[in-house]
């Protein structure tokens, strides 16, 4: 009976070491630190976002009458790539003028309303967005337009400050008494856009005076005249007021020619061009109509 108690006891206390062993495992096991994984690097492509707003090229004018200025402006993908442009809502641009003292006169936002959600633009290769907007109660005076594209991201990505934005002063004239205006009222071309813009033409009887904007070559061009048979002024260089091309700067030419070599029937024209660097050639011919002559009855 003895032995028997006494094997008994042997195999409670087999299991009752053995029980404490796996306790042991489990909390050592429960004890140990889990390896820590090795997060993968995140692979970001940089942007240049220089190059994505140089590659957006910004242009705008002014034109002025009596009591009105009209704003054309756009701004063109000049790249190989699609752009894609987001604004913080529908409203894409603002024009702000102020007068000589500094005052601000008009701004276009100021009587709109526009949707306060997030929009965008996608602009092909060589796509323009362009815009045309008028302020109709202007008074003379000398201004300054500040025309802004209001572009905040490009590409999805954040653009800082306002680098579309162009500054353009310009005037509204006193209008002339009626007395003292010119009996040929001034003729407007609007140019190829190209080479030339804004053309005005005023004058009659040989006098004429030519005006408007040019974006050359070395800031320089070529005009000529003729009646259809005869040349009348051989071609003449003239000087921009103002940088060489891609700028805009206005010009102005004088021509008199003599009543004897006008024509009695047939039109006065004048050709403004460029000549190719390569051949010389002229290129970007525009051809402006000074006056056509009649037969007297």
């Amino acid at each position: 009976m003895k032995k028997f108690l006494a094997m008994i006891m042997m195999g409670v206390m087999i299991l009752m070491l053995a029980a404490c062993g796996t306790n042991g495992d489990v909390d050592q096991a429960e004890g140990a630190e889990p390896e820590e994984e090795t997060p993968e690097e995140e692979v970001t492509e940089e942007v240049d976002m220089d190059a994505l707003i140089n590659q957006l090229a910004m242009d705008a004018g002014v034109e002025t009458t009596a009591d009105a200025a009209n704003f054309n402006f756009s701004l063109i993908n000049t790249g190989e790539e699609a752009v894609t442009l987001g604004f913080t809502s529908s409203q894409q641009y603002e024009i702000q003028v102020a007068n000589a003292d500094g005052e601000n006169v008009y701004t276009f936002s100021s009587d709109k309303s526009f949707a306060q959600a997030e929009t965008s633009e996608e602009l092909a290769a060589e796509e323009s967005l362009t815009a045309s907007e008028g302020w109709t109660s202007a008074v003379p005076g000398q201004y300054e337009a500040t025309i802004t594209f209001l572009v905040d991201t490009i590409n999805g990505q954040s653009v800082e400050a306002t680098p579309f934005e162009i500054t353009q002063p310009f005037t509204i004239e006193e209008p002339q008494k009626e007395e003292e205006q010119d009996q040929s009222e001034a003729k407007e071309f609007e140019g190829d856009g190209e080479a030339f813009r804004n053309i005005k033409v005023t004058g009659e009887n040989g006098s004429y005076v030519v005006s408007g904007e040019a974006r050359v070559f070395e800031a320089s061009f070529m005009y000529s005249i003729e009646d259809g048979h005869n040349v009348l002024v051989e071609p003449t260089p003239v000087q921009v007021d103002g940088d060489a091309a891609p700028s805009w700067s206005p010009f102005e030419i004088e021509v008199s020619i003599s009543e004897e070599n006008l024509p009695e029937f047939g039109t006065v024209t004048m050709s403004i061009f460029e000549e190719s660097a390569k051949d010389g050639k002229p290129t970007n011919v525009n051809y402006i109509p000074l006056e056509n002559f009649q037969p007297t009855e």
